[in-house]
């Protein structure tokens, strides 16, 4: 992957967090967008639902830094969660990869 993929596979991540928290504030429910353009670059909408993961997980191992003063670490927790409402409600409905899933091996 370049560069330029990687770099606009971020943008799209931080694109589909703003919708997601949009549709939350407008009563809806998370719906994963699409287009021929995530195609491309995530694969599928597992793939897309598979970064989304990834990028929630690598924000809280990464700002939720557990040396910092206990009260730091609640507000920045806060300030994460709120961020993610979107993206965290849209993970809750599907399992994580791998769970749910029957694997036949001959």
């Amino acid at each position: 992957m370049t560069w330029t993929e990687t770099h606009r596979r971020w943008q799209i991540l931080r694109a589909v967090e703003e919708l997601l928290n949009q549709q939350l504030l407008d009563g809806e429910a998370p719906r994963l967008p699409w287009t021929p353009e995530y195609d491309e670059l995530f694969g599928d909408r597992a793939g897309l639902i598979a970064a989304l993961r990834y990028r929630w997980e690598l924000a809280a191992s990464t700002q939720l830094d557990q040396q910092l003063p206990e009260h730091v670490v609640e507000e920045q927790r806060h300030r994460l969660l709120l961020r993610s409402r979107g993206v965290l409600r849209l993970l809750d409905t599907v399992p994580p990869a791998g769970e749910g899933v029957t694997r036949v091996v001959a």
